[in-house]
């Protein structure tokens, strides 16, 4: 870790990950700091690139998005074969993640969409690079947990 973080810095940040549109005073009062301290701490976390953005979380459900999954592929060719891979991802919107990895697969895909049959079209284009293995979403138990101190500092 490149940055030292204390106790009330990491209070911060835990806060932050779980409600991004806190302001400065109830943040503050949170931690035990004036919202102008805390305001100060944010923006050099910001600046420090430990806080990356602040995003809306939307619901799969409600906006229609039934079928998650999540798809291993082994690319079997030649490198460029990767690079091309990852091009076509790009292109296709209900692909929200794409990992390169080591192991057995060259790449995990996180996808989204609205049905089996649209699951199914959007993975058609990969199979010309080898072979996927998807495993389809059930539930998910713990979702969007915070980076907290402990795995950190540890």
């Amino acid at each position: 870790m490149d940055v030292e973080i204390d106790e009330i810095g990491w209070a911060i940040l835990t806060e932050l990950q779980q409600d991004g549109r806190i302001g400065y005073a109830e943040l503050g009062r949170r931690v035990g700091l004036s919202p102008p301290a805390v305001a100060a701490r944010v923006r050099r976390y910001e600046e420090e690139g430990i806080i990356e953005g602040y995003r809306a979380q939307l619901s799969f459900e409600r906006l229609g998005l039934d079928v998650r999954a999540f798809d291993r592929m082994s690319v079997m060719g030649p490198l460029n074969d990767q690079d091309e891979l990852i091009e076509v991802a790009r292109g296709i919107p209900e692909i929200l993640d794409l990992w390169r990895v080591t192991g057995a697969e060259t790449s995990i895909m996180r996808v989204a969409t609205r049905s089996v049959a649209d699951l199914e079209r959007v993975l058609h284009p990969f199979w010309q690079y080898g072979d996927t293995v998807t495993g389809v979403v059930m539930s998910h138990p713990i979702a969007r947990r915070p980076i907290q101190r402990d795995a950190v500092v540890g």
